[in-house]
C-alpha cells in the first residue's frame, strides 16, 4: 500500500467555500488571496500568495477566495498511517451501528415511559372524552 499524501493543485473561484477535510494536511497559496477560518480559533485568517498553514487532524476548516480572480493553492493532506487504513472503515461502520442502537434504545425507552404513564392513569385524552368508571 502506498502511503504518500497526494498533493493537488486546485483553482478557488471568488465567492465559492471549500471544505478541507478531518485528515489535516498542509496548504500552500500559489496565487490570490484566501480567508480561512476553523473551530476553535479565535479570529479569522487571511493568507496571500506565498503562505503556507498546516492542519492538524479533526480541524473543521473552510476555505474561500476573497481576491478578485480565482485563488491557486497547492493542497497536501496528512498521510494516512497503516493502522488508520486499517481501522478508518470499522470505525465508520461502528459509528454508524451506535447511533442506530442509540435512537433503538430511546425509541424503547419513550414506549417505557408511555405504557407507565398509562398504567398509572395518566393519560390524557382528547377534548371532549369523558373517562368511565372502568378505568
Amino acid at each position: 500500500m502506498n502511503s504518500q499524501a497526494t498533493t493537488s493543485f486546485e483553482q478557488l473561484e471568488p465567492g465559492r467555500a471549500r471544505h478541507l477535510g478531518r485528515l489535516g494536511g498542509e496548504m500552500t497559496v500559489l496565487s490570490g488571496c484566501i480567508w480561512l477560518t476553523r473551530d476553535g480559533c479565535i479570529g479569522d485568517n487571511f493568507l496571500n500568495a506565498g503562505d503556507t498553514v498546516r492542519l492538524a487532524i479533526d480541524d473543521f476548516a473552510v476555505i474561500e477566495s476573497v481576491s478578485r480572480e480565482a485563488a491557486t493553492l497547492r493542497w497536501t493532506p496528512r498521510r494516512q498511517t497503516v493502522v488508520g487504513r486499517i481501522f478508518a472503515e470499522p470505525l465508520l461502520g461502528l459509528a454508524f451501528v451506535t447511533r442506530i442502537a442509540a435512537r433503538a434504545v430511546n425509541d424503547l425507552a419513550q414506549r417505557a415511559s408511555a405504557a407507565s404513564r398509562r398504567a398509572q392513569g395518566c393519560i390524557e385524552l382528547p377534548a371532549g372524552m369523558a373517562r368511565g368508571d372502568g378505568c
